[in-house]
């Protein structure tokens, strides 16, 4: 309550609509509300006070003319019966030899009818409701004249044809606006669809802007944005593709003059250098080349997951995993399958087993991998997503790669529209890599 007070619009901020189509809705309904709201409290307030008032003269009245006329020719009660039920909608009954026992009762005091009586009436009375009646008896020679009337000639038909035309012409005009607005917010809603398969990697077919000149710009400029980068990921390619003939064709030569050449020290140091080099080639092209142009198809993870772990680099060390349910997914099985795998060519690298576990969390599937190796320092958690970064000095391939290994990896997990997350492993004590995919 204390917040409530001090930050009113925070406050009630928590209980508005989220959505752009809920609260487009709230700035077209809360106005009709209020002015619906300010014209029934104004008519009620003058219009309806007013009619009842003069319904109830009207009834008091026509019981004033009916006692002066019974007053002039109390022998003539048949006839003033008649004419009061026929013409006043008034049942009238005299009562002789009795008189009025009690008076007006407390809870009609004072009301618009009893006012009116008073004005009208200069002898005793009293009223009552009773099962939609009103029951007036007034104090005349010899007795006592009794008045019945239907209640409902007190109310004005003309408050409840009010707030029906209302009612139903807001709900009309209502519907209108929730049509308009619906197909305004839809364009909106397909580009935030196509936004989101387009930053989780999947294929995004192409769509017409449709609604207003805003929403269609702002859908063109994205579609514009898509084509570029699939033209820049097209000519990253065949760029590369290029590079790669070129850059092998000089290799194979010397490594063909140097096969030709007699064995010796100097001989087997440059053919060691060729294939380093030829490797780290390799591992650069498919960094930059990446897995981009791959079609993205609907994957049963679990079986993907005991595929990656069949694939992996290193056999002899143990990996162990337990299958259990997980959601069917829209990946990239191969660039996904190459992220997942060196993850767990890394861990069997530097650990002597291999814990690989799934589970989900709300919208997020999460795959980890841990070890019992020594582990990365945490200084140096985000420097080995660098590019050829190596935590081994030496550099030397066969005992830890080029260093392209979780560059790639994290690569194709944000391509995926996830991340890779490292830290350590407080059940294991070495690595625990956890790659997490939206799904």
């Amino acid at each position: 309550m204390n917040y409530f007070l001090k930050h009113p619009f925070k406050a009630l901020k928590a209980y508005l609509p989220k959505s752009m189509f809920g609260r487009s809705l709230l700035i077209l309904v809360l106005p009709l509300i209020l002015i619906e709201g300010v014209a029934a409290y104004v008519f009620l307030d003058s219009h309806w006070e007013r009619v009842t008032k003069m319904l109830a003269r009207n009834i008091a009245g026509e019981v004033g003319a009916a006692i002066e006329l019974y007053t002039q020719a109390p022998d003539q009660e048949t006839f003033y019966k008649s004419l009061t039920g026929n013409f006043l909608k008034l049942r009238m009954d005299f009562v002789p030899e009795k008189a009025i026992e009690s008076s007006v009762p407390e809870d009609l005091k004072d009301t618009v009818l009893d006012m009116a009586l008073k004005d009208q009436l200069f002898i005793p009375y009293t009223f009552n409701i009773k099962g939609g009646e009103i029951h007036i008896e007034t104090g005349v020679k010899g007795g006592v004249l009794k008045f019945i009337t239907p209640l409902n000639r007190l109310c004005s038909k003309s408050f409840f044809l009010f707030i029906m035309w209302v009612s139903i012409t807001s709900a009309i005009f209502l519907l209108i606006a929730v049509a308009f607005m619906h197909n305004q917010v839809k364009p909106l809603r397909r580009l935030a669809i196509a936004a989101d398969r387009f930053g989780k990697g999947r294929s995004l077919p192409t769509f017409k802007p449709e609604g207003a000149i805003e929403i269609r710009k702002l859908t063109s400029a994205f579609m514009m944005m898509k084509e570029r980068l699939q033209r820049q990921l097209t000519q990253k390619a065949d760029m590369l593709a290029g590079v790669s003939h070129d850059l092998r064709t000089p290799l194979t030569r010397m490594r063909l003059q140097l096969a030709m050449m007699a064995p010796s020290s100097e001989v087997d140091g440059l053919q060691k250098d060729i294939e380093e080099m030829n490797k780290m080639l390799e591992g650069y092209l498919t960094f930059a080349r990446g897995e981009g142009l791959e079609e993205t198809c609907e994957t049963n993870m679990n079986d993907f997951l005991q595929d990656a772990i069949e694939g992996r680099a290193d056999l002899q060390t143990g990996v162990h995993y337990t299958s259990r349910p997980l959601p069917v997914m829209y990946i990239k099985p191969q660039a996904l399958k190459r992220c997942v795998m060196n993850l767990i060519n890394n861990a069997t690298r530097y650990g002597h087993a291999v814990w690989v576990k799934a589970f989900t969390d709300k919208d997020y599937l999460i795959i980890s991998v841990e070890d019992d190796g020594p582990g990365i320092p945490e200084e140096k958690i985000e420097e080995v997503f660098k590019p050829f970064f190596r935590l081994d000095s030496s550099r030397n391939i066969a005992t830890g790669g080029v260093g392209l290994g979780l560059t790639i990896a994290r690569d194709i997990a944000q391509g995926h529209g996830g991340d890779i997350i490292l830290s350590s492993s407080l059940e294991h004590g070495g690595l625990k890599a956890s790659l997490v995919l939206p799904y």
